[in-house]
């Protein structure tokens, strides 16, 4: 039994579709770290903001 480039061909065919799914895979991660930073940077606007202390501020003065 005698195999001839076989082997060759299947890898051939199989490793592009193997790293295709690999790079999906870290295509994906970028992806969502880049939405978390996003996320984070919104998240800081609103802790330096306190929209609370503002309304009980106001709240405070109106009683006044």
């Amino acid at each position: 039994m005698k195999v001839r480039g076989s082997l060759t061909v299947e890898a051939a065919l199989i490793l592009p579709i193997v790293l295709f799914c690999i790079l999906l895979i870290l295509n994906q991660g970028l992806e969502l770290y880049r939405e978390v930073t996003e996320t984070g940077k919104k998240q800081e606007m609103w802790e330096e903001s306190d929209p609370a202390e503002r309304f009980r501020v106001l709240k405070l003065l109106e009683e006044i």
